[in-house]
């Protein structure tokens, strides 16, 4: 039951598996399994909401955010954008205001999100793993933004969140070269905690997980909080400058190059336009 203040909230979506423990250890799974995880616009509204109803819920200890089937999170689903009927600038528009919004959400919510990175982890996915506080990756795993590579600018967190991990000299070379890192270069560079064999994820998550659930909460939490509080608003600050920018790059005849180059399989040829 509820308590008076609506603390005990009910979880229901169509694209995210939810679990929790008698530990207070939630499992929050992206469930697209079969397109390897990759993001529609229906996911905004979904990843939004629950990370708000994360934050007020005091059962929920911490959060182990993961994908379903073998990826973690493929990018952009490009059917979706392919098959949209409304103008492709405010797609792509509306599209990366929704990510910040959801990039924000991870930051600000309480309770502790590790990333468990069981596969393919690529441009949104990538940043979605860069937002939370821990992260595990599998060896046999991939992370990497390939924005840049499809002419694009990298505004879906790579700009905003890799610098904070890895030094901005490292996040320019791994943004410009699209590279996308093994899961132990990720650990050794910064961009994730730690690289595990995919064997051992689950049970050396798992066991970091039961650690915070153990400790005082809102010292945790709180610590969180603090940490993040100056983020927050740096990440934010980025955002609206490279929004503006991925939409026109998004809009060039260098992206369509480069889409084009890609799907043939050869080398793009750009002109700046």
């Amino acid at each position: 039951m509820a308590d008076r203040l609506g603390r005990n909230p009910t979880y229901s979506y169509e694209l995210i598996k939810t679990d929790m423990d008698d530990k207070g250890i939630m499992t929050v799974m992206l469930n697209r399994p079969e397109k390897r995880n990759a993001f529609i616009s229906a996911w905004h509204g979904e990843l939004i909401e629950i990370w708000d109803k994360i934050h007020i819920d005091d059962r929920v200890r911490c959060v182990i955010f993961t994908g379903a089937g073998k990826s973690f999170c493929a990018g952009g689903d490009v059917s979706e954008f392919a098959a949209a009927k409304e103008d492709p600038m405010e797609k792509t528009l509306n599209w990366l205001r929704d990510v910040k919004t959801t990039v924000t959400k991870i930051m600000e919510c309480d309770k502790p999100i590790i990333a468990k990175v069981n596969g393919a982890a690529v441009g949104l996915g990538a940043s979605l793993v860069a937002a939370c506080d821990v992260s595990f990756i599998s060896d046999q795993a991939v992370i990497g933004d390939t924005h840049v590579k499809l002419g694009l600018v990298a505004a879906d967190g790579g700009s905003a969140l890799w610098g904070l991990m890895m030094g901005v000299n490292r996040q320019k070379e791994y943004l410009w070269s699209g590279e996308l890192m093994s899961g132990e270069k990720a650990a050794a560079v910064g961009l994730c905690n730690h690289c595990v064999p995919a064997a051992e994820l689950d049970r050396t998550v798992q066991e970091f997980a039961e650690m915070l659930a153990s400790q005082p909460p809102r010292a945790v939490q709180w610590t969180k909080r603090a940490i993040n509080a100056p983020l927050i608003n740096r990440v934010s600050t980025n955002f609206d400058a490279a929004v503006p920018l991925e939409v026109v790059t998004a809009n060039s005849e260098d992206h369509v190059e480069a889409s084009r180059a890609f799907r043939e399989k050869r080398k793009g040829v750009y002109k700046g336009r």
